[in-house]
């Protein structure tokens, strides 16, 4: 019980000095999915987006991608204020109490391309 009461104070503690994605990097800001990926796990073919409009974001992680042009039926769904937590390696969405990683950071190739990596996926923005 002290372990959970423990990593509940330090997930507080460690998003207790964020900043909003859109005031910390505005590059974040748009429409980014991943490439779809065939997940054997789930037996599906899924991918994921991330969305941040001003203070406001969601991440939809997991999801079929045969739903017309939007994903549906997807594992995890958060949305919210879109913070960063002060060591700039972590975002969340919301009241959400899982954040995910942030691994890399938007940029953009030669050829005017963005791409960024979080939670261990390369996302690339489609608007």
């Amino acid at each position: 019980m002290r372990y959970l009461i423990a990593s509940i104070l330090m997930t507080g503690f460690i998003f207790s000095c964020n900043k909003p994605v859109y005031k910390y990097n505005s590059d974040f800001e748009g429409k980014w999915r991943t490439v779809s990926a065939y997940d054997s796990i789930i037996n599906e073919t899924v991918a994921s987006e991330i969305v941040i409009e001003g203070k406001d974001g969601a991440y939809y992680n997991s999801c079929r991608d045969t739903c017309t042009e939007h994903l549906c039926d997807c594992i995890v769904t958060q949305t919210g204020k879109a913070v960063m937590n002060s060591s700039k390696d972590q975002m969340k969405f919301g009241s959400s109490n899982y954040a995910i990683g942030v691994q890399k950071e938007p940029n953009q190739d030669a050829n005017g391309n963005w791409s960024m990596i979080i939670d261990n996926k390369t996302f690339y923005k489609i608007q």
